[in-house]
């Protein structure tokens, strides 16, 4: 990324996290109870499978499956997915014609981690009942896991025509309007999904993207903030943070923001970089520099940027041919909250996990801080 523009943050596929769930206690008496969710998945499809092209369900079983179906909503309201998956699976059972306990199932498979599964109550449920808002917003978000963006975008769109409320759906939609590069639409559809999930620090870590992307870092500051503090993974938002914080010139917050997210080294590594990218080039082989003598047998990407800012110095002094610039500085990938069956989630972004350092903060600004005498400009030299 560069100084004064901000690049499409890479999109993260949804990490729906595999969960087999083990059997439930005595409370439980419908057959299968010692099997885990996908064996009940395969057993309860096996069963559907079976059934197809027998005649209509009697009256009688159409209202046992409306039976079942009630006690899984009951049981899904008490947190208690397995009771409820068991139940759901029971009704369409019974009638693989009802489109809500087709979505129900589906929808706990998605929120479980079994989304190939899923597909098939999905588009059943969508069959059924083309209406259901929330079937579509679930086939979006099996869309938005296997990277099909234009499919899920396609069904995110036709969940918010049907009930605007939708947050799942408006902040999924909104990560791919980001990724798409248009973070106009992007931030009114996070800023929607807000007034209902006004604590989700994912939401705001993306809000605060959408903000950079548009050039208003003072906003995105308060989004990444917010982010943070409702629990948003620290060390992706604190990254971004401290690159919006750069451009507004806060570079002792930036300093502070990047070492929570990597560490001391890499804090002076990435402030370099972009006081590199700035021509600010004693300040940034001050900090390539101590990146360096923090780390230095580990963190070699300071000794490149190292090389290419030494570089860019004698360019700016004309002792130099042209050169490429330090690597840009990268902004975290975006996270969203995820309505379902299992509440909201995260989608998580693309750096790895680093651990949280604090700084203790400077009441001196950055750059009115004198340059050591080993790196002013005029004094440049190969070695440290």
């Amino acid at each position: 990324m560069t100084a004064r523009t901000a690049t499409r943050p890479a999109l993260a596929l949804l990490a729906l996290c595999a969960l087999l769930l083990a059997g439930c206690g005595a409370q439980q008496t419908t057959r299968g109870s010692n099997l885990s969710l996908m064996e009940r998945y395969h057993s309860s499809k096996d069963l559907l499978h079976d059934g197809e092209g027998v005649e209509p369900t009697p009256q009688a079983d159409a209202m046992s499956a409306q039976e079942h179906l009630q006690r899984g909503l009951v049981f899904l309201s008490q947190d208690r997915p397995e009771l409820a998956f068991e139940q759901f699976s029971r009704a369409c059972q019974l009638d693989p014609g009802l489109a809500e306990a087709r979505y129900q199932r589906g929808a706990l498979l998605v929120a479980r981690g079994v989304p190939i599964e899923a597909r098939a109550d999905i588009e059943a449920a969508l069959s059924l009942a083309p209406d259901n808002a929330r079937a579509w917003e679930t086939a979006g978000m099996l869309g938005f896991a296997e990277g099909n963006l234009a499919e899920a975008r396609s069904h995110f769109e036709r969940a918010l025509a049907l009930d605007p409320r939708l947050a799942g759906a408006a902040s999924h939609l909104g990560a791919i309007h980001n990724y798409q590069g248009q973070p106009d639409k992007a931030l009114a559809l996070f800023t929607r999904a807000l007034e209902q999930m006004p604590r989700s620090g994912e939401l705001h870590n993306n809000a605060g993207i959408a903000q950079a992307m548009l050039g208003n870092d003072a906003a995105a500051v308060d989004h990444f903030r917010a982010a943070i503090t409702h629990g948003a993974p620290g060390n992706r938002v604190w990254n971004n943070m401290g690159l919006s914080l750069c451009r507004l010139g806060r570079y002792d917050e930036a300093f502070e923001a990047f070492r929570n997210a990597g560490g001391e080294a890499a804090a002076h590594n990435n402030l370099g970089v972009y006081l590199s990218q700035q021509g600010e080039h004693a300040l940034a082989l001050y900090h390539l520099q101590r990146a360096l003598e923090v780390e230095p047998r580990y963190y070699a990407r300071a000794a490149e940027n190292l090389k290419r800012a030494r570089l860019a110095a004698r360019i700016a002094q004309g002792q130099g041919p042209a050169a490429t610039t330090a690597a840009p500085l990268p902004m975290a990938g975006p996270d969203t909250g995820v309505t379902g069956a299992a509440g909201p989630g995260p989608i998580p972004g693309a750096p790895g996990v680093v651990t949280p350092v604090t700084l203790p903060p400077s009441s001196t600004p950055l750059k009115a801080r004198a340059t050591p005498a080993a790196v002013r400009e005029g004094e440049l030299r190969d070695g440290k």
